[in-house]
């Protein structure tokens, strides 16, 4: 068996899950569809199923009919999300803003002394453990203030009265 037909059926099996998950999302049946497609429901069945082919105008039927395109429905898998404009926009803004922030923490903790950058360090692990930490010990803290505590040296009031 040479390699062409391993990569048809490939392609077939895409298309048909495609064209299953397409009619599904709507609640049609196969008898429901073929019907309005002017295809037998069986021929339509082995579609489904990546069992055959069919030919690109009723793959363009197909496409219309769903009102996706035909791209979408020979080459992505099944129920694969694909992000609007708007969603790809506000995730490009996201990235930017993240960049900048990035590059002005840099430029913030550029020069500084090996103590200071110490600092610093101690803290932001000590903001993210008090985001994380909300389990409480037997003295009423969070375990992340506990580690806080012991990471700054810091007496509580309760050690403190002994």
């Amino acid at each position: 068996m040479d390699n062409s037909m391993d990569y048809s059926r490939d392609y077939n099996k895409i298309i048909g899950s495609n064209i299953r998950f397409e009619r599904q999302k709507r609640d049609l049946t196969i008898e429901e569809l073929s019907e309005i497609l002017s295809i037998a429901p069986g021929f339509l069945g082995l579609i489904e199923r990546g069992q055959r082919g069919t030919s690109i105008k009723n793959l363009c039927r197909i496409a219309d009919f769903f009102s996706i395109s035909l791209d979408r429905l020979i080459t992505r898998p099944a129920g694969t999300v694909i992000k609007s404009d708007k969603e790809r926009m506000d995730e490009n803004n996201k990235n930017a803003q993240l960049k900048d922030k990035y590059n002005t923490a840099v430029s913030l903790i550029h020069g500084l002394e090996i103590s200071e950058l110490d600092f610093v360090i101690t803290t932001v692990k000590s903001m993210r453990k008090l985001t994380k930490g909300s389990l409480r010990d037997t003295k009423g803290k969070s375990k992340a203030e506990s580690e806080i505590e012991a990471d700054f040296e810091i007496e509580t009031d309760v050690e403190s009265d002994a």
